[in-house]
């Protein structure tokens, strides 16, 4: 008797030591899922999505061992593409074209959307506004949802009205002026600030740092030349706001001129006159060619000390050193940027590309803006896909549903760090701007102060 009494005793420590070592035996509730816990569908229980910051999804384990995300094996999504690669655009549209291309092939290499294929159609617009218009009833024949569409090229503000009226969700590059207009239910969401934006900004730059920026002769008065073409993106950036804003910080523009929307431009003239009106800083709302030539002729007229010169980001790109004379003459040109530069080779969304550009052979030409921006907005994409498709189901997905996601994104990490977007409240563009700096001959950009929200603008 008393041994089997020792037994029993025995038996219960060992299961006591047991339970204290290993902690709560996990229970099961109705779903299967352990400790209580609801099984995951993608979505927490306030509606909440489970993909985090980073574009990481949070991965609910089921007991066997599976996930509960959907499984998309064998399914295929389409995403459009609609845009401009035609001289003079080329140095700009041909690394967008590529860099959409690798990505959605290092997308696919990933397992895809939860395994989906992602597969790209293209269209080109020719340069023109009826390129572009056909392109686009090209796709939205109306056979299928158009989950996600993407604009780039000097015409995209032509389908704004179009896609809008037919509720088509849109990432658009903003080399449109028309991206200032924009409405908070618009279905265009813009992957650059506007350029009234990126204007002011590079205004109150040169007004907190100008005794370290000031250059030879000048004095305490901030005088600008705006040059530039005479378009209307050249001219986008001047608006009676952005003249009321200048006119607030005591900065007086002394001088505006035009040139010539060509890569053999002289600036000459415009340059002089602005100097004989008195002008220390210029600024132009160009790309590559149109930069270049006011740097070119500014160091052939040995006059370059003699002013600070910016422009918007596309004027700071790759593509404006191919056509300097000498890349040194970049040096010290100031433009906004909201995103990360091939040269922060920290940055695990640089490293990320630039292991994709290695991946598939590209040229360090193709190191551009628009390969990092283009890439971002398919990392955008994705999650707002995904997001949609946990939300809705796969079978029920529709460009509304990735609308509704797009429009409530709020701090969402690009490729894990290559810039932050906020749709949420109306936003439809970047909001959080820092200026950066060429120096010397190198494409590498000096980062000049740390991010801080653009200025707002009134009438």
């Amino acid at each position: 008797m008393a041994n089997k009494i020792l037994t029993v005793f025995l038996l219960l420590l060992i299961i006591s030591f047991i339970v204290t070592a290993c902690g709560e035996i996990p229970s099961k509730n109705n779903n299967g899922s352990l400790n209580g816990e609801g099984a995951s569908s993608g979505s927490t229980p306030d509606g909440e999505s489970d993909i985090d910051p980073n574009g990481e999804t949070s991965l609910e384990e089921t007991n066997d061992g599976s996930s509960d995300l959907p499984d998309l094996t064998g399914e295929t999504i389409t995403l459009f593409f609609i845009g401009d690669t035609s001289e003079p655009f080329t140095s700009i549209t041909e690394p967008i074209r590529n860099g959409a291309d690798d990505y959605v092939a290092y997308l696919n290499d990933t397992g895809g959307l939860f395994g989906a294929t992602v597969e790209l159609r293209f269209a080109y617009s020719g340069g023109s506004e009826e390129g572009m218009v056909t392109a686009y009833e090209r796709f939205n024949d109306g056979d299928d949802d158009i989950l996600m569409l993407f604009l780039f090229g000097p015409n995209e503000e032509t389908l704004y009205g179009r896609v809008n009226e037919d509720r088509t969700p849109t990432l658009a590059f903003g080399l449109s002026p028309s991206a200032q207009d924009a409405d908070e239910d618009d279905y265009v969401f813009h992957l650059t600030p506007t350029y009234p934006d990126q204007f002011i900004f590079f205004l109150d730059f040169v007004l907190n740092k100008w005794e370290d920026v000031k250059p030879e002769g000048a004095f305490d008065e901030i005088k600008v030349a705006y040059l530039s073409w005479a378009e209307e993106y050249g001219q986008s950036a001047l608006t009676d706001e952005t003249r009321a804003y200048a006119e607030s910080l005591r900065i007086e523009i002394v001088w505006e001129e035009t040139f010539a929307k060509e890569t053999s431009a002289s600036t000459t003239a415009a340059i002089l006159n602005a100097e004989m009106a008195g002008a220390t800083v210029i600024y132009t709302n160009t790309h590559a060619f149109g930069p270049a030539a006011l740097l070119n002729d500014l160091n052939n007229l040995a006059i370059r000390n003699f002013f600070v010169v910016g422009g918007n980001n596309w004027a700071l790109d790759a593509a404006t050193f191919t056509y300097l004379a000498d890349p040194a003459f970049a040096d010290e040109f100031y433009a906004p940027f909201w995103y990360a530069w091939w040269s922060d080779s920290e940055n695990p969304a640089i490293q990320l590309a630039v292991d994709i550009l290695e991946t598939n052979k590209r040229s360090e030409e193709e190191k551009t803006a628009g390969r990092l921006l283009i890439q971002g907005g398919l990392d955008i994409a994705r999650y707002a896909i995904e997001q949609a498709i946990l939300e809705v189901g796969f079978e029920n997905l529709t460009g509304e549903d990735v609308y509704n996601v797009l429009s409530q994104i709020s701090g969402y990490e690009v490729m894990g760090g290559l810039f932050y977007v906020d749709y949420s409240e109306g936003k439809r563009s970047p909001t959080t701007l820092q200026i950066r700096q060429a120096q010397g001959d190198s494409t590498d950009l000096e980062i000049m102060g740390d991010f801080t929200e653009i200025p707002e603008l009134n009438p």
